[in-house]
């Protein structure tokens, strides 16, 4: 009842503020759940985590930038871009998820989900890839509208300014995405403080600090907040230089 409440009042807002560009927003974000709901239920079938995964966000980027920005040049260079970082970033988290053992059940899952209790720890799924894909959905949520912002911006400049060569270009785009990097990390941060409070309360009444730190909820959340981090700077440069090449050859 609450939650259907609260659905009402942020729907009400958001069009009341917002108006016809916030529906297509909320819109957005429907399809997007939508599609999350689909990952969850091709997996629990059995198909391949990672195939499937990789193919919904690649669908979300697509909702995301071009449903909701329409399709023109800046959303084709903002799409190269976040696939781009994408790619490199998913190497450099399954390194991360493999070689810090995050695949699998956290330390509280472990305590309750035992055959001891009448559960079956082998549910048929591969949890390596699993991990791997909750971390690259973040990160795609955390570049995408960065990507947007650095694109647009350079755009506007080019437009305004035709006798700006590429370098000037690049350096305007780094500047745009350096003012708004402080912020989305910042946010990125909050979002794990906020999640991992009762965590770290739990931990604080009954287990040491350095247990806390050596835990695998620990390392997945600082880990998971870094790559996000990692994510939202590569992103900078990169959709900097794509946008840079593409509107110094071409100003509408």
């Amino acid at each position: 009842m609450m939650i259907s409440v609260l659905c009402i009042v942020l729907v009400a807002l958001c069009l009341l503020v917002g108006g016809d560009r916030t529906a297509k927003t909320l819109m957005t974000l429907s399809l997007n759940a939508i599609v999350l709901v689909a990952v969850i239920w091709a997996i629990s079938l059995g198909l391949p985590p990672m195939i499937v995964s990789i193919a919904a966000i690649l669908i979300v980027i697509c909702i995301t930038i071009f449903y909701q920005n329409e399709v023109n040049d800046k959303t084709r260079v903002a799409f190269i871009a976040v696939i781009v970082i994408a790619a490199v970033m998913l190497a450099l988290i399954a390194v991360f998820v493999y070689g810090g053992h995050l695949q699998g059940m956290s330390f509280v899952g472990e305590n309750k989900i035992r055959q001891s209790n009448g559960y079956s720890g082998d549910i048929g799924v591969d949890m390596f890839a699993i991990a791997i894909l909750v971390m690259l959905w973040t990160l795609v949520g955390a570049i995408v509208d960065t990507a947007m912002a650095i694109v647009s911006g350079v755009y506007e400049i080019a437009r305004h300014n035709p006798e700006y060569e590429q370098r000037e270009l690049i350096l305007s785009g780094m500047k745009i995405g350096g003012s708004i990097l402080s912020s989305t990390v910042n946010t990125l941060f909050f979002i794990f403080a906020g999640e991992y409070l009762i965590l770290f309360i739990n931990f604080s009444m009954y287990y040491s600090l350095e247990v806390m730190i050596n835990s695998r909820e620990f390392a997945e959340g600082i880990i998971n907040i870094i790559i996000s981090a990692v994510g939202c700077i590569a992103i900078i440069p990169a959709a900097s230089c794509l946008a840079a090449y593409r509107f110094s050859k071409k100003i509408i």
